[in-house]
């Protein structure tokens, strides 16, 4: 993933979870007792890296890896984050590799129960003093978080060398964020308000029940300003088009339902993305609607502009929100990604090389190089052509384990039958 092409021929040889050795197949010798994978006519490629999931249920761990996910940023951590983070790296648990926020760091009163509330800049240290020492891996600030105390995390954050991710807050703004230094941005939060025009009337800060209304009246026109911003403060934005696409059509929740990959999923939690049972969705007007979809136009030509003129770009889902299944929305991703401008190299790129040096774990990770962990993808035909072809999976492996095609769709199947088993009686 250095540059856009296919080296044709090779062996990679893969040993006590890293890859050993890559070359030329007359140059290669492959020892007598290996395993071998038989990949002519097919395309490897690293494992993809979901840059904004809520790891929420073990049973995610099957969806992730049967759709090549190898590694990802869960961004709503707790102590067991930790545990399984450290369980999964040493070999003990098969699953994707975990980097994690902690407790979302959120204003008074938080969007979301179960945040961390921070109201002062004294509370601001303690927030982040306690996840750096808990080993979080970021902090991640959201919607509700006063400007003081946005501040307040920042500087606390810099002292504790701990990287700050996730929302632009409402009373902070695009410009201030960037200014001070948020690493990444998720969903494009902070850009839509941007561009409102000057008559908006979600000026001077929208409440948070209006911040996925407020397409209708974004200034297209101020996009150059904004991209031009990023690019000089150097942030990442993980721009997540599934889950806004997916929430602006909750209108058709009927139609949604359809979806085979469903089956995977706890009915509970698909009757719970009902918007007529969602908080933040219930009273939602046709007109609202119309506004989100407005805001997914607006989003994917703000992505474009970004990705033309330079800025970084990570792939990632926000699964598990309503439709957006863990692992298959990865693939809905990249598609998205494509539309708005990118090759399928630069999509990929976004959720694999790109991802690990957002990560700092290019040397552990995200390409297909000697010496990093063995996170592998082998597909049928060349994603290159056709972004569509890293979901035609001849199997995944995962830090040297291989999981052919055949026993990914087991695993799926063992899911799905679990999941729908009539309860035991008592």
């Amino acid at each position: 993933m250095d540059v856009r092409g296919v080296l044709e021929h090779q062996t990679v040889l893969v040993r006590d979870q890293r890859i050993a050795a890559i070359g030329d197949v007359a140059r290669v010798p492959v020892p007598p007792a290996s395993a071998r994978i038989d990949g002519r006519g097919r395309y490897l490629l690293p494992g993809l890296v979901d840059m904004h999931v809520h790891y929420n249920d073990p049973r995610y761990t099957t969806l992730f890896l049967a759709n090549g996910v190898t590694t990802v940023r869960n961004m709503w951590g707790a102590p067991a984050h930790l545990r399984s983070r450290d369980a999964i790296a040493s070999g003990a648990a098969l699953a994707p590799a975990i980097y994690t926020c902690g407790p979302i760091t959120d204003g008074d009163p938080p969007v979301w129960e179960g945040s961390i509330v921070v109201r002062t800049a004294a509370e601001a240290e303690a927030a982040v003093a306690g996840q750096a020492a808990a080993g979080y891996d970021f902090i991640k600030v959201y919607d509700s978080l006063a400007l003081d105390a946005y501040d307040g995390v920042m500087r606390a954050a810099q002292r504790h060398g701990i990287r700050v991710v996730g929302h632009v807050p409402l009373a902070v703004g695009l410009s201030h964020a960037l200014a001070a230094g948020q690493a990444s941005i998720e969903h494009l939060t902070g850009y839509l308000l941007a561009l409102q025009s000057d008559d908006s009337p979600h000026r001077p800060t929208p409440v948070p029940a209006q911040r996925y209304t407020i397409g209708r009246y974004a200034e297209r026109e101020r996009i150059p300003e904004v991209v031009a911003s990023t690019l000089a403060a150097g942030a990442w934005n993980c721009v997540t088009l599934v889950v806004l696409e997916k929430t602006s059509r909750l209108d058709g929740y009927s139609a949604l339902r359809e979806a085979p990959e469903l089956r995977y999923l706890p009915p509970a939690l698909v009757d719970g993305w009902d918007p007529a049972k969602d908080f933040r969705f219930k009273d939602t007007t046709p007109a609202a609607f119309d506004d989100m979809r407005t805001g997914v136009d607006v989003r994917r030509e703000l992505t474009r502009a970004l990705h033309e003129a330079g800025a970084r770009i990570l792939l990632g889902t926000d699964t598990p929100n309503p439709f957006v299944v863990p692992g298959f929305s990865i693939h809905e991703e990249l598609r998205l990604l494509v539309d708005a401008g990118l090759t399928p190299y630069e999509a990929l790129r976004a959720g694999t090389a790109a991802a690990a040096e957002f990560l700092h774990g290019s040397d552990e990770f995200g390409s297909v190089r000697e010496g990093l962990r063995a996170d592998l993808v082998l597909a049928e035909a060349n994603p290159l052509d056709d972004v569509a072809n890293a979901a035609r999976r001849a199997g995944v492996m995962v830090r040297g384990r291989w999981l052919p095609e055949a026993e990914l769709r087991s695993m799926l199947d063992d899911l799905a039958q679990a999941i729908h088993a009539p309860a035991a009686s008592a």
